[in-house]
């Protein structure tokens, strides 16, 4: 067996001069030889000894390649070249235009794959040469030396020597070194790895909206996937939308164009220092970044298969609304200076298949428009921001040339014309093309960013971590230091410095798209495909087991990043109409954040959010899930949905019109300032200071051009004793120093600071006192840790929410759930909710008892009512239990994928125990503003599409795991959301027994669907929900020839749902925009409607 060399260059380099001492009688020939050798470990340990010095400031250049060195490493390609060509340049069927229909149906392209049409072997290997043996100074020009000459070929490799020329590392500093053609393998299949899920995998050559972080082939493979047409033909859209960041899966911001993922590209400026001229002479503080440019008109290349839909030349043809134009998948990026004020760039619609221009909505950084967003990812590494494409610029292009420096594209500004990364050309090229910067530019990217990163706070620097890495046997080797996993951890260390520009898995809230893709394409090429490292005889395979502590917790809920930004940080306020956006008040970093520091750090007393417990291995691992799920399920229903860190005025005095400005003090009949702590935590109550005035911030999406309509004012406190006054909803005006009561009975606001605020509304002077105890200044004061030793919460309530990080309103909520919901204990029935917890998920995750047992103790401070305990919440109202209950389906089916055992027949739950306050105790309403859930759709079961010519199917009735996240185009049909089912993909269904009807389920027909309900069926909404029955849209139609449509009913002791009207038996869309996406209902002899207590039975 080989043992890794000694690293110590001392002791090497002294035991083969002794060596040398000893033999120096016998022939030249072996000391020649011996001399070779000690070169050749010295170099390699030279590279070693390296490794934690601080890095010079100025950056690493490597020298170009010989030409002999190239052709070694590419004879070593090409040997393997079939292999390569058939793994790693390979685009997935849903994206390929290469795909025929036959290899999609036989599926034998490499497992959903085909080849990509932009990325190939050749074109891969030309650049590779060019950036190896020349360098990005090769074949140059120089304005005063070499000039260059539109429509003549006058460069030349004057500079190729320069000392600031960099090259793509193929082991040109030591090339006679034992490992030195694997340290050049290892190189390029960490480029390779990377560029395959950046671009390759989508066949692109421009950044999507809303691209895709997650999945990989299997995701996406035709032959696997329920949702092809009745030809069995996908279109190559199969499932695309099902991972795609965009809203609910359906909302893509066009001005995802200025960055996505958290990232604003256009404010991504990079200064250097200590940066050669390219003449010998260093400069300081320079700024490489391109300047925005308000003015520049770009459109993205469009995608064949991405962007294209057939009948796309008829857009518009049958709409009269020019601010809606009908497109297939998000269209392309595109950047354009606004003509007016309200020239914002809109968004995509991706369930309606609709592009709505001129309405401000927000992408994730709140942006609204496309001035100056010119800068999104292009080519194999999607090089992306006014940094990264200014260092092209700076280096390579007219930037280059103009400052008097070596250029090899001096007629490209790659700042004012990025497009012509991806093949684009203009008038002021001549028509000129450059193909091959579809890999030049990411080859530069990877030699600037990568092979010269070095980290002296880490101690880790690329190009010593590469020679260790294959010097200790690439993670294959146990013992010696290695400890079998080695290749996970430099791949994942170098994709993080790809992406985020450092080298630690925390060092960054950024989150590394398709970990596990790159980690499974870096071991492919590396130990399946070359074979750099056999697996020893007798040393076992690295354990699949996960080790499910923190860290994996961590790394889980990155890798659904995309899926909680999508779905659960959404807000569906007033504001744009109540359609659903990108959270501006929560977002995912500072959640991520905030996770870390409850759950690893803890908030006092030895007490942390509960993310797991390793020693319960996959159980605990999922109770903690769970336990996440439940705090955001219910974060979600509090704050999320209003997009406000602060409390909102939502309840109105019974005449219906007026909003007390005194609802500051308390809401739904509470008194914030009298919420006092139980006689054991007395001495934590925050103390009411009837001289302090606070004003809550008005959220970023409660003013125009978000909210056009005026609201009641924010939240605050003052001293005095005069009438607050209240809010007029009627005249949209506020109505000052007059009496005007809150549901407790208060007229003033003098002390009333302590309204809710954070995740889950932290609210009264016990829950700030608390916080202050444990977190704050007081925890501060008696030398015990505290996360906000600057932060006293009984005078300082409002720093929750003007925290810039974002992350003080998480915590706060977290701690909360800590305080209220994970120590939670009825000592009276012996009922402790972490107990109760594991009882969940060992029965499978569906105890309806228990969701809503969770919500009462967040909402009233015990789990059934009237409560026994004394620190309950004394309301007569359980707000929004229904939207919690669903809140937390979703996300643990459809978020977090959890395995939710099948429904098995189970008794409705009837809890004696629970006894809800009489109906004449209902004093006030759920805030009337904030519109119903519209239905998300997501594929749950499998479907049984009556042919046309036979209506006498059924609807089936065994659940699958859902594989997709959001609606897709076409979907497998029904599909079913919490309490909302929908039918929507073209086909006939028949509702005419028991197995194939709905009890408490609102049915959603749309997109030319019909259903047709017969004798036998029936259709009963939920109670207290104003959706209907059954909703008919988008140019389908019900067909009742019999059964039964029970609208929603009013069940007023609120035991579910939320609304008191109830709702309507059937809802029938007109169409609006044109006749043809009208629908239709026809009604025979034995159907009976049934509305609810709805004005109307039938309405539309």
């Amino acid at each position: 067996r080989r043992r890794r060399r000694r690293r110590n260059g001392h002791h090497n380099s002294g035991r083969i001069l002794i060596f040398i001492l000893v033999l120096v009688s016998t022939s030249f020939v072996i000391l020649s030889c011996s001399l070779l050798f000690m070169a050749s470990i010295s170099s390699a340990d030279a590279a070693t000894v390296k490794d934690g010095a601080p890095p010079k400031n100025k950056q690493r250049r490597m020298k170009v390649a010989p030409l002999n060195v190239y052709l070694m490493v590419k004879d070593v390609f090409d040997k393997r070249r079939q292999s390569v060509e058939d793994f790693v340049f390979q685009s997935l069927d849903a994206f390929s235009t290469t795909a025929t229909t036959q290899d999609q149906e036989n599926n034998n392209n490499h497992g959903g794959t085909s080849p990509s049409r932009l990325y190939t072997y050749t074109t891969f290997f030309e650049s590779l040469r060019t950036m190896s043996t020349d360098g990005i100074l090769g074949t140059s020009y120089h304005i005063e030396t070499n000039p260059f000459v539109p429509g003549y070929t006058n460069s030349d490799n004057a500079y190729i020597d320069n000392e600031s020329n960099m090259a793509f590392f193929l082991s040109q500093d030591d090339p006679g070194h034992a490992n030195a053609v694997k340290y050049a393998i290892v190189n390029i299949c960490a480029f390779l790895a990377n560029a395959m899920v950046e671009a390759i995998q989508f066949d692109a050559c421009e950044e999507f909206n809303g691209m895709m972080v997650s999945g990989g082939g299997s995701s996406f493979d035709s032959t696997n996937n329920n949702n092809n047409n009745e030809n069995g033909d996908s279109n190559g859209r199969v499932g695309i939308l099902s991972e795609l960041n965009g809203v609910n899966g359906r909302y893509f911001p066009m001005s995802n164009a200025c960055g996505q993922f958290g990232r604003l590209y256009q404010d991504e400026v990079c200064i250097a220092s200590n940066i050669d001229n390219g003449n010998g002479d260093e400069e300081s503080n320079v700024d490489m970044s391109c300047p925005v440019d308000s003015n520049l008109e770009i459109t993205a290349e469009l995608h064949p298969k991405y962007n294209y839909q057939q009948g796309k030349e008829d857009v518009n043809k049958n709409n009269n609304n020019n601010n809606v134009i009908d497109q297939s998948p998000p269209p392309p990026f595109f950047c354009m200076p606004k003509q007016y004020e309200s020239d914002y760039a809109g968004y995509w619609d991706g369930y309606n298949m609709e592009f709505v221009r001129r309405v401000a909505y927000p992408s994730l950084l709140g942006k609204v428009d496309v001035e100056g967003c010119c800068h999104w990812g292009r080519g194999a590494l999607m090089t992306k921001g006014t940094c990264g494409l200014g260092k092209v610029n700076h280096f390579m292009g007219k930037k280059a040339y103009t400052d008097k420096r070596p250029s090899r594209y001096p007629n490209i500004d790659f700042c004012t014309f990025p497009s012509i990364i991806c093949g684009a050309s203009n008038a002021l090229l001549s028509g000129v093309m450059y193909p091959e910067l579809k890999f030049i530019v990411p080859l530069f990217d990877w030699v600037e960013r990568v092979q010269s990163y070095s980290n002296p706070e880490s101690k880790w620097d690329y190009m010593a971590q590469l020679k260790l890495f294959v010097d200790g046997g690439m993670g294959m080797e146990e013992g010696d230091g290695g400890d079998g996993d080695d290749s996970l951890k430099f791949i994942d260390a170098v994709s993080s410095v790809l992406t985020r520009g450092c080298d630690g898995f925390y060092c960054s809230g950024q989150t590394i798209h398709f970990m596990e893709e790159r980690r499974r394409n870096f071991e492919t090429l590396i130990h399946d495909i070359f074979n750099l490292q056999e697996r020893l005889d007798g040393l076992p395979a690295p354990s699949s087991q996960p080790k499910y502590d923190f860290d994996h917790a961590m790394r889980w809920i990155h890798s659904k990043r995309s899926k909680i930004e999508s779905n659960i940080l959404v807000s569906k306020n007033s504001a744009l109409n109540g359609m659903s956006y990108f959270s501006q008040e929560y977002k995912f970093e500072p959640f991520l954040s905030a996770l870390r520091t409850t759950s690893y750090y803890g908030v006092g007393g030895e007490r942390s959010f509960f993310l797991g417990d390793e020693s319960e291995s996959l159980r605990g691992f999922n109770a903690g899930l769970v336990n996440l799920a439940f705090f955001l399920a219910n974060a979600m229903a509090e704050s999320i949905t209003n997009d406000s860190c602060d409390e909102i005025n939502w309840e109105k005095t019974e005449t219906g019109s007026q909003y007390p400005i005194a609802n500051s003090c308390g809401m739904n009949g509470r008194d914030y300032g009298r919420e006092i702590c139980p006689a054991w935590q007395s001495f934590m109550t925050c103390k009411v200071d009837t001289e302090a005035e606070i004003k809550a911030d008005v959220p970023f999406t409660a003013v125009p051009p978000f909210l056009l309509d005026a609201r009641p004012p924010p939240f605050q406190c003052r001293p005095g004793k005069t009438p607050a006054g209240y809010w007029d909803e009627s005249t949209q005006t506020l109505v000052d120093n007059t009496t005007s009561f809150n549901s407790y009975g208060r007229e003033d606001i003098e002390g009333c600071c302590f309204f809710g605020r954070g995740a889950l509304l932290t609210r009264g002077s016990c829950n700030y006192g608390k916080l202050n105890f444990h977190i704050g200044a007081q925890a501060a004061a008696d030398n015990r840790p505290a996360i906000y030793p600057n932060i006293d919460f009984c005078t300082q309530p409002d720093a929750v929410c003007t925290d810039d990080s974002m992350e003080m309103r998480y915590v706060v909520g977290m701690f909360e759930w800590i305080d209220k919901v994970q120590d939670y204990w009825d000592s009276t029935v012996g009922y402790s909710y972490k107990d109760e917890l594991y009882k969940f998920v060992d029965n499978g995750m569906v105890d309806d008892m228990f969701i809503s047992q969770v919500s009462h103790i967040v909402a009233r401070g015990c789990h059934v009512y009237p409560c026994s305990s004394t620190s309950a919440v004394d309301t007569n109202r359980f707000l929004y239990g229904l939207e919690r209950k669903m809140n937390f389906k979703n996300i643990i089916k459809l978020v977090f994928e959890l395995p939710i055992a099948a429904p098995a027949d189970r008794a409705p739950w009837n809890d004696n125990s629970f006894t809800p306050p009489a109906a004449e105790s209902q004093t006030t309403k759920r805030p009337t503003f904030r519109p119903t859930l519209n239905p998300t759709p997501y594929p749950l079961r499998d479907p049984t599409l009556s042919p046309a010519t036979s209506l006498d199917a059924s609807r089936p009735t065994t659940l699958v795991t859902p594989r997709p996240t959001s609606p897709q185009k076409p979907t497998g049909s029904p599909f079913e959301l919490s309490d909302i089912t929908q039918y929507n993909n073209g086909g006939i269904y028949i509702i005419n027994n028991e197995a194939s009807s709905f009890t408490d389920e609102s049915i959603v027909v749309t997109k030319n669907t019909t259903i047709v309900l017969e004798k036998g069926g029936f259709i009963e909404a939920p109670l207290n929900t104003n959706w209907p029955a059954v909703r008919v849209s988008i140019a389908s139609t019900f067909i009742g020839k019999g059964g039964f449509v029970n609208g929603s009913y009013a069940d007023t002791s609120f035991l579910e749902g939320e609304y008191e009207d109830g709702g309507e038996g059937i809802h029938v869309n007109n169409g609006q925009s044109s006749p043809e996406t009208a629908s239709y209902a026809e009604f025979y002899d034995d159907i009976y409607v049934i509305g609810g207590d709805a004005p109307n039975g039938v309405g539309g």
